[in-house]
């Protein structure tokens, strides 16, 4: 016997005995209960399911009807209270106004819903109907006669026979109003068709219309408007007399017809700006023509190009033309004349472009500019000042001038004059020296404007510029007015204030009453200092900051 080898005894077979097959029978007893018991469970678990689905099924109404404009809510589909009921997104969107079947889904709680909503229209609509009176030429829809129209859905409102809208007088119109529901109202009303014509369109600059151009053919009738006027666009009312009744129709004067233009071809220099008005020849319209570019030219190179232009009325209507815009470079500068050297006398004007003038080949308008900014017109001496011009292309020109300033030499015997003719002007005959002395204050108060400043010890000039030039400071104001009272005769003497933080110049007169101040320098108060004493002047000056402060010892005792 080798090792590992087993001796079986006589009758015994391989693989087993008696006792083997009995545990296999017990073993498939076992599973066959398993199986059982298990469809067992799983028929008792789809009878819970198909009774739950029929529980909750019976929660809603599977269809639900709805008149047409009736809101709807999802409770509406309980049977049950649900105040929590919604419409999911999952179902169908519906609209309350148009009938139709609609499925939608509706939740509770836990538990979703399909339900059918059934929107009907059974109500049929109803409106206001009303009369129609229309010119002759016109035409009106089936809803001009009705108004007030009251239904849940969409409305339709059609002729039943349509009006014969060519016979001017009165006809039955009967009218069908209809919804989406199908359901159908008859209506009845009248249609009335004028003679005349509600508008007439007429193209302008024509002969005027007759009676017969508002009318229907073969009826008497009789023009009223007697003043129409076809010459511009216009809107007219119209009276015509038709077998005794008075009709308006309104006359429309129209121009639909665009203008009637020539255009010419153009050279021109690179640079140079161009207009469209600059290629029209002629425009023939009955109103007034506008010029204008489709796209505006490249005017920056040479050569030839063609452009669009667009002439329009003033009714809008447009005649389009085309030409051609022929670019050659500008080399020559523009030309300066009338350029002269200027003598200058402090205190008169100067004027640098008078009589200067500029012009270039390229016909365009050029800008003069003048640099005078060296000059000083406050002081003695000869100054440059320079012109120049530029030209679209870029040419340039410049001139150079001297500008000599020289002092003013003023005259006394000038400014008399100037004095004289204003004493002409302001005293009659027979005046006595107060009111004289009254017209030459109000002159001065009246005809010199207050300026700030002015040069102070030449009384001639200080004068001059108060007649001439018409304003100055105290200054001026004073030697103008000593000027006047010495050419009237009447006794004067200037008065100065104690020198401080400013100075201030008036007079003094004399009339044969003793001395008085005169000052006819306005100031902010507008005070009138008009022969005033010395205790009036005191009295002004002590209440403005000592305004009339002067050293006595200087001048005359004023009473």
């Amino acid at each position: 016997m080798r090792d590992g080898e087993i001796l079986r005894g006589a009758g015994q077979q391989p693989g087993g005995g008696g006792n083997g097959n009995r545990r296999r029978s017990v073993s498939k007893r076992k599973q066959r209960r398993k199986m059982n018991l298990l469809l067992m469970g799983i028929l008792l678990l789809s009878g819970l399911l198909v009774g739950g689905c029929f529980y909750i099924d019976s929660l809603t109404y599977r269809v639900c009807y709805a008149e047409a404009g009736v809101e709807v809510h999802a409770q509406d589909f309980f049977k049950n209270p649900a105040p929590d009921a919604v419409f999911t997104e999952n179902g169908a969107e519906f609209d309350i106004h148009i009938p139709g079947e609609y499925q939608v889904n509706v939740r509770s709680g836990l538990f979703s819903h399909k339900c059918t909503l059934c929107i009907r229209d059974t109500i049929a609509p109803r409106a206001t109907v009303n009369p129609v009176e229309l010119g002759y030429g016109n035409i009106c829809r089936p809803d001009d006669f009705v108004s007030d129209i009251q239904d849940a859905t969409t409305v339709s409102v059609v002729y039943e026979k349509a009006p014969d809208f060519g016979q001017w007088g009165e006809q039955d119109v009967v009218l069908l109003l209809s919804d989406m529901g199908e359901n159908v109202v008859r209506l009845e009303t009248k249609l009335f068709i004028t003679p005349v014509l509600a508008e007439l369109q007429w193209e302008v600059g024509t002969s005027v219309p007759t009676a017969d151009d508002f009318t229907m053919a073969g009826i008497e009738k009789r023009l009223l408007t007697t003043d129409i006027d076809t010459s511009k666009p216009s809107r007219q009312v119209i009276d015509i007399e038709v077998d005794g009744v008075v009709y308006d129709s309104i006359l429309y004067v129209v121009d639909t017809v665009p203008p009637v233009v020539e255009v010419q071809n153009l050279t021109r220099f690179t640079n140079t700006p161009v207009s469209a008005e600059d290629f029209l020849v002629s425009a023939k319209d009955v109103t007034t023509v506008r010029a204008a570019f489709a796209e505006e030219p490249d005017i920056t190179t040479a050569g030839s190009r063609e452009v669009s232009l667009v002439f329009s009325d003033e009714s809008g209507n447009e005649t389009k033309a085309s030409a051609v815009l022929t670019l050659e470079d500008d080399t020559e500068p523009p030309v300066i004349t009338g350029v002269r050297d200027i003598t200058y006398v402090m205190g008169t004007s100067i004027s640098y472009k008078k009589n200067v003038t500029v012009s270039d080949n390229s016909g365009a308008e050029l800008q003069l500019n003048v640099d005078n900014s060296q000059v000083n017109l406050e002081a003695e001496g000869v100054y440059s000042v320079t012109y120049s011009a530029e030209d679209p292309s870029g040419n340039v020109s410049t001139v150079t001038i001297n500008v000599t300033v020289m002092p003013m030499n003023y005259d006394v015997n000038e400014v008399y004059g100037y004095a004289d003719a204003v004493l002409a002007s302001i005293f009659t005959e027979g005046m006595t020296q107060y009111e004289k002395l009254q017209a030459i204050y109000n002159y001065v108060k009246g005809n010199v404007g207050y300026i700030s400043h002015s040069d102070k010890g030449d009384w001639v000039k200080a004068a001059y510029e108060g007649f001439v030039k018409k304003q100055g400071d105290c200054y001026v104001y004073a030697c103008t007015t000593k000027v006047l009272l010495d050419r009237a005769g009447i006794t004067n003497m200037d008065i100065e204030k104690i020198p401080s933080k400013t100075s201030h110049y008036w007079n003094l007169v004399d009339i044969g009453e003793g001395w008085h101040h005169l000052d006819t320098t306005p100031r902010k108060d507008h005070p009138v200092i008009f022969y005033w004493t010395e205790a009036e002047m005191m009295e002004y000056s002590a209440k403005h900051g000592n305004s009339h402060n002067y050293d006595h010892e200087l001048y005359p005792e004023v009473p």
